[in-house]
């Protein structure tokens, strides 16, 4: 026996429609749980609200006051410590080049024309290196293997996308039953 929707027009503060109400009263007739559902959900509202006790808002306003104090004090603590970490690693990025704060332009020039040689022949270097260790593993696995494998590989990747769709949609479709549920 499906009790969702029924559970659900019991717990809402919602009027229902006519068939809707109807569709209960059938159902409340035949379920037991419903049934018991409806009986404490009335007696819940019916209880009377308890007033506060004497001074509660002042007391309250009072408590909430202070902790807003605190964390304004955190707040300006932890940005002042952020700030201060900030400054500290950019110094420390910055030390290696505080000496050539000094140097002359001839020396600035050489000193970038050498960096850019040096990262050129890395990435020339790095590249030989790729080609070669390619080429002997292509030489190395036969053909039918690397087709295996990327068909493998190919087939994962499509599980993993499809089952990462199927799982992004349900959340949002629950958060929205929820919704839909609570009356937003």
């Amino acid at each position: 026996m499906a009790h969702q929707p029924f559970e659900t027009w019991l717990l809402a503060d919602e009027r229902l429609s006519p068939e809707q109400d109807r569709e209960l009263r059938l159902h409340l007739r035949d379920c037991p749980k419903c049934n018991a559902l409806a009986r404490a959900n009335l007696a819940l509202r019916a209880a009377p609200v308890a007033a506060p006790a004497q001074g509660f808002a002042l007391r309250f306003q009072a408590r909430l006051e202070a902790q807003r104090k605190i964390e304004r004090r955190r707040a300006v603590f932890g940005s002042i410590l952020l700030g201060a970490a900030g400054v500290g690693f950019l110094l420390w990025l910055l030390l290696p080049f505080l000496p050539l704060v000094g140097a002359s332009p001839i020396e600035l020039f050489s000193l970038w024309i050498s960096a850019l040689v040096f990262l050129a022949s890395s990435v020339n270097a790095a590249a030989i290196i790729l080609h070669a260790v390619s080429s002997a593993l292509v030489s190395l696995v036969p053909g039918y293997i690397w087709a295996t494998t990327l068909t493998f590989f190919g087939g994962a990747a499509f599980l993993w996308a499809v089952s990462f769709k199927r799982l992004g949609i349900f959340p949002q479709t629950a958060v929205q039953a929820r919704q839909a549920a609570q009356g937003h």
